[in-house]
C-alpha cells in the first residue's frame, strides 16, 4: 500500500488509479486520478509518506461530480502487532468545517468497506 496507486489492486469499486505528475507512486507531491467503476473522479496529491512510521496522507485536489466538503485530507496508518504478526490497519480522514454528518457517515461506511477488501486481497497473497 505504500504505491499511492494501491486502490485500483486492492479495492474493486475502483476501476483506475493512474499518476498523473511524471512522479512515481511512492513520490510526497505525486498527484494520482482515481476512477471508480460508476464514473466518478477524485485527484488527490499525497503529501506525506513515512517509511519509518508507516503511514501515508493524501489530500483532495480536484473530484468529478464536486464532493460534499471542500476540504479533505485522508490518513492510511499501518501497526504491526509483533505477537500475531498481523498489521492494524487505520484509515481516517479530517474535513473541512463545511461537511454534513450524512457524508461523514458515508466515507466511515466506505472505508470501512474498503478495509475489508483490502484484507480479504491481501490475506489470498
Amino acid at each position: 500500500m505504500r504505491d499511492f496507486t494501491f486502490p485500483a489492486r486492492l479495492i474493486s469499486t475502483i476501476e483506475s488509479a493512474e499518476i498523473i505528475d511524471g512522479r512515481s507512486g511512492d513520490s510526497v507531491g505525486a498527484t494520482r486520478i482515481l476512477k471508480w467503476k460508476t464514473g466518478e473522479t477524485r485527484h488527490q496529491r499525497l503529501i506525506e509518506l513515512s517509511d519509518q512510521y508507516h503511514y501515508s496522507t493524501w489530500e483532495l485536489v480536484a473530484a468529478d461530480p464536486p464532493t460534499e466538503a471542500v476540504g479533505h485530507i485522508s490518513h492510511l496508518h499501518l501497526y504491526r502487532i509483533t505477537e500475531t504478526n498481523q498489521t492494524l490497519v487505520e484509515w481516517s480522514a479530517d474535513f473541512s468545517a463545511d461537511v454534513k454528518g450524512d457524508f461523514v457517515r458515508f466515507e466511515q461506511k466506505a472505508y470501512l468497506e474498503n478495509l475489508k477488501e483490502i484484507r480479504e486481497n491481501l490475506s489470498k497473497k
